[in-house]
């Protein structure tokens, strides 16, 4: 959906560049504004909301050209400033597209959309606003794992397991192509935790931990709140390897399950389990105040969580909280 300048940025745009005007005639009297001018606020998407927000800033350097709407050779071109403007002046009548150099802005960023990109000036005396919103690649998780390690993306989707579950700060994430852990998580706006439903969008950089791709860095911008998702029904073998790796960071569910052993591995606790079909290891994580003589050889348990690769070529399965692993 083509974005439109939120009045946040326009007013922003606006005070800048009047301040802009002024400081620059600062020391030869009032100096009128120039007719028919055309001020292109850049600013970076640092949230990945699709609009100017208080995370996101004005982008200084890059090189905005106006060009007749034939798109032949540029008429101006201008670096925005400090405050992200790049200003034309005395613009003659007509009509005109907005284009920013790619190479202006850097290997890693691009330009996710210009509103107006076509610029119709009809009255004289006016100032028409542009906003270019610059930002990192949006892709799915599955096109995220499959990338390259060291690439700064976004990636939208659900949360799966919030960051306060586990104590290697680790969360887990969803879209409707997959999903992926997050590694080594911050949280945009003061949150303190993130919770199963989160709508969010997130800034990481492709990397990898125990063989599966990962999102390190990971910078979560929280949207809205949707109901929690569901796990998806497995074995206890089908968990153990992850569905061959499709499941790798996903959410799902074992019933039924017969505990044969359990160990502390500090400051962790594993419990093996067995539904007839295969064993695998639920790893209860040392950051979550689970009552560890519940889980003993003979009892049989029902639990919920996300897989997580046992860097030996299998999976085990982590629960999120108490509620998610029943005894009996």
């Amino acid at each position: 959906m083509k974005p439109t300048m939120t009045r946040a940025l326009q007013a922003a745009a606006l005070l800048l560049a009047i301040a802009a005007c002024n400081n620059a005639g600062s020391d030869l009297g009032p100096n009128p504004l120039q007719t028919n001018a055309i001020s292109a606020v850049a600013y970076l998407d640092r949230d990945g909301s699709h609009t100017f927000t208080a995370a996101d800033t004005f982008f200084a350097g890059a090189k905005v050209s106006l060009r007749p709407i034939s798109g032949a050779k540029a008429i101006q071109t201008v670096t925005t400033n400090i405050s992200g403007i790049a200003r034309f002046n005395s613009v003659a009548i007509g009509e005109y597209t907005i284009t920013v150099d790619p190479t202006s802005i850097g290997d890693s960023i691009s330009v996710a959309a210009i509103d107006s990109s076509h610029v119709k000036i009809a009255v004289a005396d006016t100032i028409t606003f542009v906003a270019i919103r610059l930002g990192y690649p949006e892709v799915s998780i599955r096109q995220a794992r499959l990338l390259a390690v060291g690439k700064r993306v976004f990636v939208r989707g659900v949360i799966l397991a919030g960051v306060q579950s586990f104590r290697d700060t680790t969360s887990h994430l969803a879209d409707s192509s997959g999903q992926v852990r997050l590694t080594r998580v911050s949280l945009r706006g003061g949150l303190t935790g993130n919770s199963p439903g989160d709508s969010v969008s997130v800034l990481g950089i492709t990397s990898s931990r125990l063989g599966q791709p990962t999102l390190d860095n990971a910078v979560i911008s929280r949207f809205g709140a949707r109901p929690a998702p569901i796990p998806l029904p497995v074995s206890t073998a089908t968990a153990a390897n992850a569905s061959n790796g499709v499941l790798d960071a996903g959410l799902v569910v074992i019933t039924g399950a017969a505990i044969i052993d359990s160990a502390t591995v500090a400051p962790d606790f594993k419990v093996t389990g067995n539904d007839g079909s295969g064993p695998v290891t639920v790893l209860l994580d040392g950051n979550i105040n689970f009552n560890r003589s519940l889980f003993r050889a003979g009892h049989t348990m029902n639990v919920r969580g996300v897989l997580v690769p046992d860097g030996q070529g299998g999976w085990m399965l982590k629960p999120r909280d108490t509620g998610d692993a029943q005894v009996f």
